[in-house]
């Protein structure tokens, strides 16, 4: 039960039920080179994330950003959540597009980001 609670002070927030949303998981989006060794595992300790090919970059951020994608195997693409939302990775929790010190509304930082246009790499 203790590492439930610690799981909860972990979340930040987010519209993502409210708003069934899942832009930060569908594809997982991380920087380039992100470690293999931080791709959360389930628990027979198999990785959850399947790498895509190719590169993203965001074109507000052309000339400085480039985002690995990965598919999670706990997204459910028909119902666009996660399986297994309660108890997902603590860099799952840690994700938002909302930042708690900005003066913009939840919904105006949920709609900047999710608006966001991305040139698509193929490697």
């Amino acid at each position: 039960m203790e590492s439930i609670e610690k799981n909860k002070k972990d979340n930040n927030p987010g519209p993502c039920i409210e708003k069934n949303c899942s832009y930060c998981c569908n594809p997982v989006k991380v920087r380039r080179f992100f470690p293999e060794n931080k791709i959360p595992v389930n628990k027979n300790k198999e990785k959850i994330w399947k790498k895509r090919e190719g590169l993203l970059i965001p074109k507000n951020e052309i000339d400085t950003t480039r985002l690995e994608t990965y598919d999670c195997v706990n997204f459910d693409k028909s119902t666009g959540r996660c399986l297994d939302y309660e108890n997902r990775p603590t860099i799952c929790r840690r994700a938002s597009c909302i930042d708690k010190s900005s003066t913009e509304s939840i919904d105006e930082q949920h709609k900047k980001s999710t608006k966001g246009k991305f040139i698509i790499i193929k490697n």
